[in-house]
C-alpha cells in the first residue's frame, strides 16, 4: 500500500435483483448518477430508487474506480466537491484524514476520491432513509410505459449476455447516465491472427495490464490523459521497455499552471462569433495573461463556465469546423495534467524509453516470436513497422455515438425516444436535461446527466460541469414527481 492509500470505509453494496417498480432509476453508476442519487435522497428521503451499473469494479465512476493508487486527479481537490455550494468537502475529508498531506490546490490521487465519494454517497443515503437498490447490470431498453417509464435490465451471464437473466424496473422518471461508449479498438478489421491478449481494447479492464514481459516494447493508442495513466501506471510497475505513443497529432496535454495564481473573470461576450473569432480571442487573451507574468491557463479557466453558450451559437457546421480543426489544439490546453506528471514524461523522452509518434495505424499482425507487427504510417506518409508485445488502446470515448453497438444506446435510437445531436457527439437534451425524442419533444419523465450531453454543451466530463449538470437533472425530475403528487391528491 502507497503512503497515499486509504482503505474503502464502505463499498456499494451491488447485488443481481433489480426491484420491480422505484419512484427513479439511475442508470450509470459513476460521478453523475450517483451524485443525482445525493440530490434525489435529500430531496425524497421516503423515496424508492434504483441505481444499475454494469461494471461495478469502476463505481463511482472509471475515472475514479479503476485507476491505481497514484493516478492524479486533473482538478484541485479543493474544487472536486460534488455538490456546487460545498466544493471544499473533498479537501476536508483528505485533511481530517491525512493532515497537511494536501493543499487545496494539490492535485490529490483519483483513488482517493474514488473512496471518498464512496463514502459521501452511502453516508448521504443513509442519513436520507431513503431505499436505495443497488443494482449490478446492463440496462439494455428504457420505453414508456402507460405515463411512466419501463426499463429492462440483463443481469449475470457474461458479457455477450448468455446465461443472462432479464428483469423489468418500471419507474416514475429515470436518469441516464452510463458516460459516452469507448470508441471501438482501432485494429477490429485491419488484425490477422493476434492473440487476443496482446491487443488490449481497455486498459481499465481488471488484470489487463497482467503479465507483460517488463522489458518489452508496447504501443500505445493515444496521447491524450487516457494514454498519459497508462504510461505512468506501467513505469510505477516496474516495465523498463521502450513506449511508444502513437496519435494523429502527436501532442500532449498541456500543464497546469503554478500553484497560487489570481483567477481571470471574463464575459461570454468577449468570445462571440465563428470557432475562428473565438479562438482568435483567446489567444489574445492569453497574450495578455502571460505579458503580466501570469500562466494563460486562467484564461481556459475563465472562459468555461461560457463554453456551452458559445457552443450553443455555433452552427452544425461551425461546430463540425471546429472538431475538424481545432479539437486536438483545444484539448491538450483544456485537459491539462500536473507539472510533476509532465516533468516525468519528459524525462522518459529524455532518456529515449518513450517516444511520440505522429501517424495511423494501419495493420497489426501477429510474428513467429508471439509478438505482434504493427503496421503505422506515420506523418510523413512513410510505413512503419514496430514489433512490440502488447497494443493498447487509449483512444478514448467515441466521437460519433450514431452507430454506436452499445446496446442502451443503439435501442433508444431505434425507438425514436431518443436521438443524437446533428454530430453524433451525444444524447440530445434540453436546458433542463430532459431526453428529447427524434421529433425533438422533451420526455417529460426523462433526463440526462454527465458525458452523453457532449452535443449541446460540449463541457461535460469534468467534476465542475457534471456536479451542475447532475443538479439540474435531479431537479427536473424532483419538479415532475411532486406535480404528479399535486395531480394525485387532486
Amino acid at each position: 500500500m502507497t503512503s497515499n492509500a486509504i482503505s474503502p470505509c464502505q463499498q456499494f453494496p451491488w447485488n443481481d435483483t433489480a426491484p420491480s417498480h422505484v419512484d427513479v432509476a439511475i442508470v450509470g453508476g459513476g460521478f453523475s448518477g450517483l451524485v443525482a442519487l445525493v440530490h434525489l435522497c435529500r430531496a425524497l428521503p421516503s423515496g424508492k430508487f434504483a441505481v444499475i451499473e454494469c461494471h461495478p469494479r469502476r463505481a463511482p465512476g472509471v475515472a475514479y474506480g479503476g485507476c491505481d493508487q497514484e493516478h492524479l486527479l486533473n482538478v484541485p481537490a479543493g474544487r472536486m466537491g460534488p455538490i456546487a455550494d460545498d466544493m471544499g468537502s473533498f479537501h476536508r475529508w483528505l485533511d481530517a484524514r491525512m493532515p497537511g498531506k494536501f493543499r487545496a490546490d494539490s492535485f490529490a490521487p483519483r483513488a482517493l476520491f474514488g473512496v471518498y465519494l464512496t463514502d459521501f454517497v452511502l453516508d448521504e443515503v443513509a442519513r436520507s432513509g431513503a431505499h436505495v437498490s443497488f443494482v449490478r447490470g446492463a440496462v439494455i431498453d428504457v420505453r414508456d410505459a402507460h405515463s411512466q417509464v419501463e426499463l429492462t435490465v440483463v443481469t449475470s451471464g457474461d458479457a455477450s449476455h448468455q446465461g443472462a437473466h432479464h428483469q423489468t424496473i418500471v419507474a416514475q422518471c429515470a436518469v441516464i447516465a452510463p458516460g459516452v461508449p469507448a470508441s471501438p479498438a482501432p485494429w477490429a478489421h485491419i488484425q490477422r491472427d493476434v492473440p487476443s491478449v496482446a491487443l488490449i481494447s481497455d486498459p481499465w479492464e481488471s488484470g489487463s495490464l497482467h503479465g507483460i514481459d517488463p522489458d518489452a516494447d508496447i504501443l500505445v493508442l493515444g496521447s491524450g490523459l487516457t494514454a498519459i495513466d497508462i504510461v505512468e501506471g506501467l513505469r510505477r510497475a516496474g516495465h523498463r521497455g521502450t513506449i511508444r505513443m502513437l496519435s494523429r497529432n502527436g501532442r500532449l496535454p498541456l500543464p497546469h499552471a503554478d500553484h497560487g495564481e489570481p483567477p481571470l473573470s471574463m464575459t461570454k461576450e468577449q468570445f462571440t462569433g465563428s470557432p475562428a473569432k473565438v479562438l482568435s480571442a483567446l489567444r489574445a487573451a492569453a497574450r495578455q495573461r502571460m505579458a503580466g507574468g501570469l500562466g494563460w491557463q486562467g484564461v481556459i479557466d475563465a472562459v468555461r463556465p461560457h463554453i456551452p453558450a458559445i457552443w450553443k451559437s455555433w452552427t452544425a457546421s461551425e461546430r463540425r469546423r471546429f472538431i475538424r480543426r481545432a479539437r486536438a489544439l483545444w484539448e491538450i490546453h483544456r485537459h491539462r495534467v500536473p507539472v510533476q506528471v509532465l516533468a516525468d514524461i519528459t524525462a522518459q523522452r529524455q532518456a529515449g524509453t518513450l517516444h511520440i509518434e505522429r501517424g495511423e495505424l494501419l495493420a497489426v499482425n501477429s510474428t513467429a516470436s508471439g509478438n505482434v507487427a504493427a503496421s503505422v504510417r506515420g506523418s510523413d506518409g512513410v510505413t512503419h513497422v514496430h514489433v512490440v508485445a502488447r497494443v493498447i488502446n487509449c483512444i478514448g470515448p467515441a466521437m460519433d455515438i450514431r452507430h454506436t453497438i452499445d446496446p442502451l444506446l443503439g435501442a433508444m435510437q431505434r425507438s425514436g425516444i431518443a436521438t443524437t445531436d446533428e454530430l453524433g457527439l451525444g444524447i440530445r437534451s434540453d436546458d433542463d436535461c430532459r431526453l428529447m425524442n427524434a421529433n425533438g419533444v422533451p420526455h417529460q419523465r426523462v433526463v440526462i446527466a454527465g458525458a452523453l450531453r457532449r452535443g449541446d454543451l460540449w463541457e461535460s466530463t469534468a467534476v465542475p460541469d457534471l456536479r451542475v449538470h447532475a443538479a439540474r437533472a435531479a431537479a427536473t425530475l424532483l419538479a415532475q414527481l411532486a406535480g404528479q403528487q399535486t395531480k394525485g391528491r387532486n
